[in-house]
């Protein structure tokens, strides 16, 4: 897998409905700078398919049922365990605030509603193609409504140390605690302390409310 560039993004496509697949392909393909390498409709296929096709960007359905297998966080936690730098864009019907958190948790690039999947999801491929996250409206409203983000942030980033900045910034730019450690020569550890350091200053409680704040106040 190599990183997203200017170039033709190579996608693979994953859920367990056919025609909902046929869209997604047509949504991805219209504007001539993404092709659609393979299309999976169970884990199984999923996961043969990341191992057949090279690809810049996985976009998938949060639950395709087959049998028992429903777990659409353990999938997700799998894929990202064994593919760790792949961008995941994450499209669901489901509209659940908490489920949005842990999803987000994992390390997706991207959250999408399926019912506004036309407009978003050509803004959330641009946004992986700058290394920037992208979460969709109606998931930042739920979010908000759920009580995990609030605007009433205890400082403005601008009162952040330097370096606290700095690992925000990075954060913004899709870079892991790892890839941001190696980067700017600090430990996981230290970057992870400054990091939660941030938030707190922020008034921030999770991943997801992070994701919001970056990109509610251009940082993303």
């Amino acid at each position: 897998m190599s990183k997203p560039s200017d170039r033709t993004l190579r996608i693979i496509l994953a859920d367990d409905h056919p025609i909902f697949l046929i869209g997604l392909r047509v949504v991805l393909e219209q504007g001539g700078d993404a092709q659609v390498v393979a299309e999976a409709g169970s884990p199984v296929g999923l996961n043969e398919a990341l191992k057949s096709y090279a690809c810049d960007v996985l976009v998938t359905d949060f639950m395709m049922p087959v049998d028992q297998q429903n777990d659409g966080l353990r999938l997700l936690g799998r894929i990202r365990r064994d593919h760790p730098q792949l961008p995941i864009v994450v499209v669901t019907m489901l509209n659940n605030a908490g489920l949005f958190s842990s999803i987000l948790a994992l390390g997706v690039n991207a959250l999408l509603s399926k019912a506004s999947l036309a407009g978003e999801l050509p803004a959330a491929i641009l946004s992986i193609r700058q290394n920037k996250h992208y979460i969709a409206d109606s998931v930042k409203q739920a979010l908000l409504e759920a009580g995990d983000y609030g605007s009433d942030a205890l400082v403005s980033h601008e009162q952040l140390s330097p370096k606290e900045q700095e690992v925000l910034r990075l954060l913004a730019a899709g870079r892991s605690v790892g890839e941001i450690a190696a980067q700017i020569n600090r430990s996981k550890k230290t970057v992870s302390t400054q990091k939660v350091s941030a938030m707190r200053k922020l008034g921030l409680a999770n991943d997801a409310s992070l994701f919001i704040y970056l990109q509610e106040h251009g940082l993303t």
